[in-house]
């Protein structure tokens, strides 16, 4: 029997690039750290120290507390930046109003039950291979929905992600679910993206796991898997092959357009 791992993040890496997804897996290559990593983990790292509180117990949080905690992530972890795309003050105030916006709108609204909440489920057996699916929820509500936070430069079109999404399918299925929001937190605007899963898409869902599988198998032996160019992904900006001077990145450089 063999079990293959996959985890959510991956999937997703995956499906934009198998090569990319390849090298990933082997730690050929990694993505650098940028700082809209950085935003995103200072906000986070606010929240999860709000939820942890709130499972503790302790419900009264303060909204300066939690920028405290966004500032103290900022100025910890920057040193680790390799791509500033942005000024670290303009970091600080984005984070400010980001965590503001949250402890305002969606703080006083939520109960959560789980904070980064792990899973690893069984996606099955088929053919001697034990298929397994790995994540972590960042938050999981009382009221039974899930929660994720986004800190992306700008809203996202919402219906993009309703139709294929796939964080929401795996959280969904993982974690028997029905809905999954996306709290999208974009310079101190608040987008809240409700998505609904229903059992026929989280089949879907499962299938969509196992037709990675044959290629998978082939990671031992194969020197490269397809590449994909078409989309925003493949650029020397968002790909850590690209900036490894692999793929497209052996041939045109750092700088191509």
């Amino acid at each position: 029997m063999q079990e293959i791992k996959l985890r959510q993040s991956w999937i997703n890496n995956f499906l934009r690039c198998p090569e990319q997804a390849r090298q990933e897996r082997l730690e050929l290559v990694s993505q650098k750290e940028t700082s809209d990593l950085l935003r995103g983990n200072a906000v986070h790292a606010a929240i999860e120290y709000a939820g942890l509180l709130r499972m503790g117990g302790q419900d009264v949080v303060t909204c300066d507390e939690l920028i405290d905690i966004s500032d103290t992530y900022l100025a910890e972890s920057s040193n680790d930046v390799e791509v500033w795309r942005e000024s670290y003050e303009n970091i600080v105030d984005v984070c400010r109003a980001n965590v503001t916006t949250w402890y305002n709108e969606l703080n006083p609204i939520l109960d959560p039950v789980g904070v980064e909440q792990t899973f690893s489920k069984s996606m099955g057996v088929r053919h001697g291979v034990q298929l397994t699916l790995t994540g972590t929820a960042d938050w999981n509500d009382k009221s039974g929905v899930l929660w994720d936070w986004k800190n992306p430069s700008r809203h996202y079109a919402a219906w993009e992600k309703k139709r294929w999404d796939i964080q929401s399918h795996a959280y969904t299925w993982a974690l028997e679910k029905e809905q999954f929001n996306l709290a999208v937190l974009a310079k101190g605007e608040l987008q809240v993206i409700e998505i609904h899963r229903s059992e026929a898409q989280k089949k879907a869902f499962v299938e969509l796991c196992w037709s990675i599988v044959p290629t998978l198998l082939t990671i031992d032996e194969a020197t490269t898997w397809p590449q994909r160019w078409d989309g925003w992904h493949c650029s020397p900006k968002w790909c850590p092959v690209w900036q490894a001077g692999k793929c497209r990145g052996e041939h045109l450089g750092q700088n191509p357009w």
